[in-house]
């Protein structure tokens, strides 16, 4: 069969030559790759490990095996599959055979966390889970079945750990952990008191607590502050002073400038001299009894004391008065004083100088007038609470009259409209025997004279209502006509006499109405 031939030979001696190889008869040496009986899991792709081959003449013939049977991995139970190794010469190995066993379960559950494996959390912060995945050895999710063991306090800075554990339904376990890193790096803040932030010029002063210094974390025993800048606290003055302050955390605030304003801030002192309320007289001058006051920084004679209201001692009711200080700063501050305008004094009954009465016997008795006299109500306000008690005895008509010899008495209180009630005045009534004489010379009867003695200013009032004018004539003791004067018989007011320029000494007063003629000694001091 030699292939020699002219077409192939150019130029040479050939010789041609067949060679004859003797035939192969060895059979392929082939063993099992793992293990004879092997396990799979069911609804998992079955890889097969094969087998391992020789050969006298190739060499390593390992991938020419030949694979009898099959495994279902779609149901559980044993397949079984025989090896075996063909070589170029068709010589065939040894006949191999391995036992698959398709079981449910052999590698567990898996768990994957979503990453990153480690997460920062800012201290106080909520921690949120970023995740996992878990799943059975058939590759379904059952995350529900994992359970989350952590040790993370978010209040607390430090390393903690989440441990996720997930259990399949036979019973096996598998394992993820995640590293949580509270931290804290957040600034400090500063926040000036003020800013400019005021001081007391002359006082000392805290430079630390000018501001205050807020962190999230750390407490003030662990945050350094450092200052720049000084204050003079002696020397009114602007000045400026920088803070920076670091937590424990290693955090640094932003520079804060704060604007310190040494002045006088102080306000002065003031203070009321005697009480408040104050009680005051009416109708009497108003004293006011001031105030005293003082500062810190400015003498007491550079205080202004500014004052608002006052007093009207003529009328009842409350007053307030209010005193402000202002010192040469500026700084201001005021006190008041209630003054209560108050009637207290006891009203009087004057009887003008008529204190004593002579009434004949069996005559009725004629009040002569009175006059009420108050520091704050008139006469007429006051008319209606007299109270007159007359001891004498009362005729069929009701009147008081001379029933009987003897002494008898008018007694007189009166109230004020401030409920001030008179001290008792009492008149006194001598009931005599009835002569003429008595009877015409009693000029009390018809007329009151008051005050006797005088300064020369004489009130003249009728006791009652008369028919006729009353001439008055005012005759010195050398029987000279000092003054004259008509009264008007039907006005009972109170009428003055003036007198004060005559010279000092007694007179004598004539009193004529018709043919009735009554005369009284008056005396000026």
């Amino acid at each position: 069969a030699t292939q020699l031939n002219p077409s192939v030979t150019f130029l040479g001696v050939f010789r041609d030559y067949v060679v004859n190889f003797p035939q192969d008869t060895v059979s392929p040496v082939a063993t099992l790759n793992g293990l004879a009986t092997f396990f799979t899991e069911i609804h998992k792709p079955f890889v097969d490990p094969g087998v391992t081959a020789s050969d006298n003449i190739e060499g390593n013939i390992s991938s020419k095996y030949e694979v009898i049977g099959t495994v279902d991995t779609s149901k559980v139970g044993p397949n079984y599959l025989k090896y075996v190794v063909r070589d170029l010469y068709n010589n065939v190995s040894d006949t191999l055979r391995r036992t698959v066993f398709v079981i449910l379960n052999q590698t567990g559950p898996s768990i994957t966390l979503t990453p990153p494996s480690q997460v920062y959390v800012e201290v106080y912060n909520k921690y949120l889970e970023p995740g996992f995945s878990a799943k059975d050895n058939q590759g379904f999710p059952i995350n529900n079945n994992v359970v989350i063991s952590s040790n993370i306090d978010t209040a607390v800075l430090g390393l903690y750990t989440n441990l996720y554990t997930v259990v399949d339904a036979f019973g096996l376990i598998a394992t993820a952990q995640r590293t949580i890193a509270v931290g804290d790096t957040t600034r400090p803040l500063i926040i000036p008191k003020g800013n400019p932030f005021e001081h007391q010029v002359g006082t000392a002063l805290d430079l630390n607590k000018v501001v205050n210094i807020l962190d999230n974390y750390w407490s003030s025993n662990f945050i350094t502050t450092t200052i720049q800048g000084s204050v003079d606290v002696n020397s009114v003055g602007v000045y400026f002073v920088k803070y920076v302050a670091r937590d424990n955390s290693g955090n640094l605030s932003n520079e804060v400038t704060v604007r310190i304003d040494v002045k006088d801030t102080r306000p002065p002192v003031i203070k009321l001299k005697g009480i408040t309320p104050m009680n005051h007289e009416v109708k009497t001058t108003f004293i006011d009894p001031g105030v005293t006051v003082s500062s810190a920084y400015w003498p007491t004679n550079l205080i202004v004391v500014t004052k608002r209201g006052s007093v009207n001692k003529d009328i009842l009711g409350d007053n307030i008065i209010w005193y402000i200080a202002t010192d040469p700063s500026g700084n201001k501050d005021s006190v008041s004083r209630m003054v209560r305008v108050l009637d207290r004094t006891k009203p009087t009954v004057d009887l003008l100088n008529v204190n004593e009465v002579n009434l004949p016997r069996w005559q009725v008795y004629v009040d002569p007038p009175v006059a009420l006299i108050d520091n704050y109500n008139t006469d007429a306000q006051m008319r209606s609470s007299l109270v007159i008690i007359n001891s004498l005895p009362k005729n069929s008509e009701g009147k008081p009259w001379g029933d009987g010899l003897g002494l008898f008495s008018v007694r007189y209180k009166v109230t004020d409209l401030s409920g001030n009630i008179s001290h008792e005045a009492v008149r006194k009534i001598n009931v005599i025997e009835a002569t003429g004489l008595n009877s015409v010379m009693n000029i009390d009867r018809i007329m009151s004279i008051y005050p006797n003695p005088s300064n020369g200013l004489i009130n003249l009032r009728l006791a009652e209502f008369l028919s006729q004018d009353v001439s008055v004539t005012i005759y010195d003791m050398l029987g000279n006509v000092v003054q004259q004067q008509t009264i008007k018989g039907n006005v009972l007011q109170v009428q003055e006499m003036d007198l004060t320029n005559a010279p000092k000494g007694f007179y004598l007063i004539r009193i004529q109405t018709g043919d009735q003629i009554y005369a009284k000694k008056i005396q000026i001091n």
